[in-house]
């Protein structure tokens, strides 16, 4: 440890502390914190529900004591938000920094989820504009914003029993609202925790919405297979596509994490989708999905089936040399992306 503090480096990042390793982090901040900018602390242990409640708090209580005044610390899990974390406590632990984590400047003072929603949509051809302070989706439109998955389920069931339509519910409240949320993710405003939860609530919302949008023809979109490819285990933003396409009515198949391209052909073959996504985090991984669209040619199994891909490393250009359909940087343009392109697709079959 004192080797890493002399080190003449600045930032000590995803600090790990017991009880996942063996030193505490009343020890790390005690030894590194006039020296480096330590980043982390939380163990992601403590977020899953295995942690109990009693043991969560007292962890959370431990911390603010441990690193008094807090100088040259930022709070956060190490390393990542695992995807079966409880979000109430990630809600928990951004508030208790906002209260109690003293600074010269006050922590938390920025609340990214106070930031001004996005413009909403237009209505649409043929409906009315909402009268001021008489929007019918702005609730559902908060819900989803804020994560509150079980209120919005008891808020479009009483706008179904007004007579509105589940559609209209759809796409300006539930689509309007997750949209507004990528946006602001996109732009740094909002982070992965918050677009979990507000995926979440949109999932059961479309719960109740689904018998009433079979009624209209509007159950099924199309089909979706998805995977992270082979030798990538990462998943996080690959679950998120797959809430967000399943709450617009897609019907979506999910893989898993290091898929291989047998397997991809495989499932192909058998589920018929409209759209295939690949899925990759590391740049070790990325020629591994030019390897499954090469095997997908090779198999004839392209037919009317598209191919995009997404991943932190990966651009449009690299999309289009390994001859991938297309390229998402993110959850929200991944929706927008599938859209068009089972349209396409449709189009092309007539």
């Amino acid at each position: 440890m004192d080797l890493i503090r002399d080190s003449g480096m600045h930032i000590a990042e995803s600090i790990c502390p017991a009880p996942m390793t063996r030193i505490t982090l009343a020890e790390y901040y005690r030894r590194w914190s006039g020296h480096l900018t330590l980043c982390g602390g939380i163990p992601s242990t403590i977020v899953l529900p295995e942690t109990s409640e009693a043991d969560f708090e007292a962890y959370m209580d431990e911390l603010f004591k441990a690193v008094a005044p807090g100088k040259r610390m930022v709070v956060g899990i190490a390393d990542q938000v695992p995807p079966n974390a409880v979000f109430s406590r990630l809600q928990r632990i951004g508030e208790r920094v906002a209260r109690e984590g003293r600074l010269p400047l006050a922590a938390g003072a920025f609340r990214p989820g106070a930031a001004a929603a996005a413009p909403l949509p237009s209505p649409a051809a043929g409906e009315s504009a909402q009268a001021p302070g008489d929007d019918t989706f702005a609730q559902i439109r908060q819900d989803v914003t804020k994560g509150k998955h079980l209120d919005i389920k008891v808020h479009v069931q009483a706008l179904l029993d007004r007579g509105v339509k589940a559609e209209a519910i759809l796409d300006r409240g539930l689509i309007a609202a997750i949209s507004a949320v990528g946006k602001r993710m996109a732009s740094g405003e909002a982070f992965i925790p918050e677009v979990l939860l507000a995926a979440r609530a949109m999932t059961s919302a479309v719960a109740v919405l689904e018998p009433h949008l079979a009624a209209g023809g509007e159950a099924n979109r199309g089909k979706v297979l998805i995977g992270t490819v082979k030798g990538d285990m990462h998943d996080i933003g690959k679950n998120l596509v797959v809430t967000m396409l399943r709450g617009v009515g897609f019907d979506v198949r999910d893989l898993g994490v290091d898929v291989s391209r047998e397997k991809f052909c495989q499932a192909v073959a058998e589920f018929n989708p409209d759209v295939l996504g690949l899925s990759a985090l590391l740049t070790t991984t990325m020629m591994e999905m030019g390897e499954v669209i090469r095997c997908l040619d090779e198999r004839k199994l392209r037919g009317h089936c598209k191919v995009m891909v997404g991943g932190a490393p990966l651009s449009q250009d690299f999309a289009r040399r390994i001859g991938a359909d297309g390229f998402a940087p993110d959850a929200v343009e991944s929706v927008a992306l599938v859209k068009a392109l089972v349209a396409a697709g449709a189009s092309s079959r007539v």
